[in-house]
């Protein structure tokens, strides 16, 4: 695709995104990863053994496979982050590299940016940058306001201001508020497990601002700043539909008890 613009002389001035991963290394391999990966996401991993496991090690990565690596290499591969993909609450489940390529319109090359943003402000970013306001009906149906931020502003300026000041996270339950450096967060299901836990045994954590990896727990420390985080996560997920939570898993595979949605993938 880019040797294609390149050719129709435009790779110069066409703004292109490239994001590195999907939400994390995926851990619904089992401890032991997996022959079948579909075994996983319908609650029935325990029917691949050890033994069975054995027998098929000469189809894995075969057509008659469709195995998963173990939880242990999600974990390696998310590192320095802590957790997974579906862990919403934690980096390892939902930060992501990404390249941005636009020489005509970005001057920096080959510079860094440590603002924040969320990949709902790449859509505003690229309505900026065409200049075209965000579509107010589309085929004569009205259209929610879109939530996130342009990042023309950080992209072209390493020292401009943060604009995406607050950020929710849900998945299953799995919680995260980011809130001007600081993250508070909750892990409550585990990818690769049945288990359903009540939310109100979930336990909660606090980050500071320098910590990006999410390495040093301050809840102890900072039960004030904790609280009010954990109020504004509230306040954000009321306001974007996210309560009341929904953490069944592999039950929204099933049409009959399916009642929110589920869209494998998005994790």
């Amino acid at each position: 695709m880019v040797d294609a613009i390149e050719d129709l002389g435009v790779l110069d001035n066409t703004l292109i995104y490239c994001i590195l991963g999907d939400n994390g290394a995926s851990a619904e391999g089992t401890p032991n990863g997996c022959f079948n990966a579909m075994c996983t996401l319908n609650g029935l991993a325990g029917i691949e053994t050890t033994e069975f496991l054995l027998s098929k090690i000469d189809d894995f990565g075969t057509p008659d496979a469709y195995n998963h690596y173990a939880v242990g290499w999600a974990h390696a591969l998310c590192v320095p982050y802590q957790w997974t993909k579906q862990i919403a609450s934690h980096w390892g489940g939902t930060r992501n590299g990404t390249i941005v390529h636009w020489p005509k319109g970005i001057a920096d090359k080959g510079k860094t940016r440590n603002q924040f943003h969320h990949v709902i402000d790449v859509a505003p970013t690229i309505l900026e940058a065409a200049g075209l306001p965000a579509p107010q009906i589309v085929n004569s149906i009205q259209q929610a306001p879109l939530e996130g931020v342009s990042m023309l502003a950080t992209l072209r300026d390493g020292n401009a201001p943060e604009t995406h000041t607050v950020q929710y996270f849900e998945m299953f339950g799995n919680r995260g508020i980011y809130h001007k450096g600081w993250t508070a967060v909750t892990k409550h299901r585990t990818p690769w497990l049945a288990d359903q836990p009540s939310l109100g045994d979930d336990v909660w954590e606090l980050y500071g601002p320098d910590d990006w990896t999410q390495a040093h727990n301050l809840a102890a420390e900072n039960p004030a700043k904790l609280a009010e985080l954990q109020r504004l996560w509230l306040i954000e997920a009321t306001k974007y539909n996210v309560i009341p939570l929904e953490d069944r898993s592999f039950e929204r595979f099933d049409p009959d008890t399916n009642v929110r949605g589920f869209c494998q993938g998005v994790g």
